[in-house]
């Protein structure tokens, strides 16, 4: 009697069994590439088509979905909304333009255009207005600035700027009323300024002209102009790493309202007229991945994040001779949702603005923060 041969059926099995795991990994493989590049890639480079004819100031998703969704994190939930039910929209802001933005095409003045692809990126608080800078995603048109009424949340305008910088950061002086915007020329990183009076008094539509700065200053102390915010009569500048520590630069603001500068003329590009280049009078060490910074009563936050992980607002106490503001020396750690970009202090409350809601990263967010929202600080940092 022979004994029957079983193992060729098995080894049959297990083939298959192989063959179908390959290709389920491959389709795996593909399905999260396909994914990946139109998510991040292609919604990078390109602008879906305008419905609107001008700048967008619905929100994208309900007040209720974003409540629900920061539900996740109780803490940041209660110093939204606790006690804030009398406020409208529960103290929120509707971020514009985050659907379609009157500006106009880079190069092409004297024109208007609807660009689909702003991403917010810097945050100011003056004693009327919410100010919010963004960039074109795809490349194309100028960058903005979104201008909000403080007290009733509705959209006032936009001041379109003479190029397509990242403008990372906002600033406010309220002494001498100056706003400030980080920037980029010739390669160099910039600090720009304009006027209360001018930001009240501009209108895109009436010429279709790019704002005009009131002062320019370039910066060789520092790489970038990532983001920027004033305290206590002095411009803090810093820059973005990913994974590398970086610096906070302060620059100090004299009693006319313009930076401590020096003037050169032997730089490369500039034939006509000397630059003013402000010099910085300190410098602290920060932890890679910062997007914004701002000072309240004896404190120093810093927002930090990068890519579809959790965003931190890292929380330092503010001694002049502590130059190391690295993640190990904080005294906490607040996690928010991801792509947190500036916060800016207003009395007893904090501004935080997120990207996540732009065209470009609303596909690859999880949590898409339509709005900025107002933290009670005494809640926050209890």
């Amino acid at each position: 009697m022979t004994k029957k041969n079983t193992s060729y059926p098995k080894r049959k099995r297990q083939s298959k069994k192989h063959f179908r795991l390959l290709i389920f990994l491959t389709l795996l493989i593909i399905s999260g590439s396909s994914y990946f590049y139109y998510a991040v890639i292609y919604r990078g480079k390109h602008e879906p088509e305008p419905v609107e004819t001008s700048t967008s100031t619905q929100p994208l998703y309900s007040l209720k979905s974003r409540r629900d969704w920061l539900s996740l994190t109780p803490k940041l939930k209660a110093a939204a909304f606790n006690g804030r039910a009398a406020e409208i929209d529960y103290g929120t802001y509707v971020i514009p333009g985050l659907a379609a933005t009157q500006t106009q095409i880079f190069g092409q003045k004297n024109s208007s255009d609807i660009c689909t692809s702003m991403t917010p990126q810097g945050l100011a608080v003056t004693e009327d207005y919410l100010l919010v800078s963004a960039y074109c995603h795809s490349g194309t048109h100028n960058s903005v600035i979104y201008v909000i009424d403080k007290k009733n949340h509705t959209f006032v305008k936009e001041l379109v700027l003479r190029n397509k910088s990242h403008v990372g950061g906002l600033a406010y002086d309220p002494i001498h009323q100056n706003i400030w915007i980080s920037g980029m020329s010739r390669g160099i990183p910039q600090v720009n300024a304009i006027t209360l009076e001018q930001l009240e008094s501009y209108s895109f539509q009436e010429s279709y002209q790019p704002l005009v700065y009131s002062q320019s200053y370039d910066l060789y102390a520092i790489t970038r102009t990532s983001f920027i915010t004033y305290h206590d009569n002095a411009l803090y500048v810093g820059y973005f790493t990913q994974n590398t520590a970086s610096v906070l630069e302060e620059y100090d603001i004299a009693e006319d309202g313009t930076l401590i500068t020096q003037f050169s003329s032997d730089m490369p590009d500039m034939v006509d007229s000397f630059t003013p280049i402000a010099l910085p009078s300190d410098m602290r060490v920060i932890t890679e991945q910062a997007q914004g910074v701002a000072f309240y009563e004896n404190k120093i936050l810093f927002s930090h994040s990068y890519g579809i992980f959790p965003s931190t607002i890292q929380i330092f106490n503010n001694n002049t001779f502590q130059k190391l503001l690295e993640k190990e020396n904080a005294e906490s750690s607040i996690y928010l949702p991801e792509k947190l970009e500036q916060i800016y202090v207003d009395g007893e409350d904090l501004y935080v603005l997120f990207e996540s809601a732009a065209y470009s990263y609303r596909v690859s967010s999880l949590i898409k923060m339509d709005r900025i929202l107002k933290l009670n600080l005494k809640t926050l940092l209890t």
